[in-house]
């Protein structure tokens, strides 16, 4: 049996939380990774790399915080002025059909998170970028030091900034809009993400995600996506292997995202709390 539910607001505590300490737990993995890289490949420069690991880690909270907070915000500010989220549930715990385009234009709003960040980089990012590049030149790399520098300054240039917000608003609508329509079709065939949810007050709880599902279903949404960037980059005179390389990273990307954003959500499910949402009945 299945239900409509609509997605009426986020919890911005819970969801700040939880988002912040996902994108922790991320961070330090991909530390970790680069650090074993590194030694591998250049023993000598694991000093330069120890000393960028606490920027960058302190750089994802402090972005994280950020970011969840005004997402939260924001959907909960946009459900009152347009459609929200609507999603069939079905026997409770299995999602198998997702609102399309109020989804595409919901999930849009990260071209308004753009905008905001873009006006906080103006006195965030010089400080970042400041330590970056003192932790470089003490360390004696004053080439990748100002290489890193010329990088940002054009970053931070009007025109630059500009194609970011247009571009980040047209791909997060197209992207989103295909995603929810393959979600739908795999809904369909019954490889929807299973969840487990139970009332809590006014508010739902989501207490755990099935890995598998959420695997199955970013992987199956990546590697299509990879195929198309695949299929544009060839007629654009891109190189083959380059291509096929591309989808095969979207591929593992997929498995190991899935299976990652699910273990850490439901190891820190038990040590931060849980997600909370408002779902009423359509």
């Amino acid at each position: 049996m299945s239900d409509v539910k609509i997605l009426k607001s986020i919890d911005i505590t819970s969801y700040t939380i939880m988002g912040t300490g996902i994108g922790v737990l991320f961070s330090v993995l991909a530390s970790i990774i680069l650090l074993v890289a590194i030694g591998i490949l250049n023993a000598q420069s694991i000093g330069i790399v120890a000393y960028i690991i606490p920027t960058l880690i302190v750089g994802t909270i402090m972005c994280s915080i950020y970011n969840r907070f005004a997402e939260g915000y924001l959907y909960n500010w946009l459900t009152k002025r347009m459609n929200p989220i609507t999603f069939e549930l079905k026997d409770g715990k299995e999602i198998t059909k997702i609102s399309t385009v109020p989804t595409a234009l919901i999930a849009s709003i990260t071209t308004i998170l753009v905008i905001l960040l873009c006006a906080v980089s103006i006195f965030i990012v010089p400080i970042i970028l400041s330590s970056i590049v003192q932790t470089l030149m003490f360390s004696g790399q004053t080439v990748m030091a100002f290489a890193l520098y010329q990088v940002a300054a054009v970053i931070m240039q009007p025109s630059v900034i500009a194609m970011i917000i247009v571009g980040s608003f047209i791909i997060t609508f197209v992207f989103t809009l295909i995603a929810t329509y393959i979600y739908n079709l795999l809904g369909s065939k019954g490889k929807g993400i299973v969840l487990d949810l139970s009332k809590d007050s006014e508010m739902t709880s989501l207490n755990s995600i099935n890995p598998l599902s959420l695997v199955i279903v970013l992987t199956v949404i990546s590697l299509v996506f990879n195929i198309i960037l695949a299929i544009i980059s060839l007629v654009s005179g891109g190189d083959a292997y380059q291509a096929l390389g591309n989808i095969v990273g979207g591929l593992i990307n997929g498995v190991i995202g899935g299976g990652l954003l699910a273990i850490f959500y439901n190891f820190l499910a038990t040590k931060l709390g849980k997600l909370k949402i408002e779902l009423i009945d359509n």
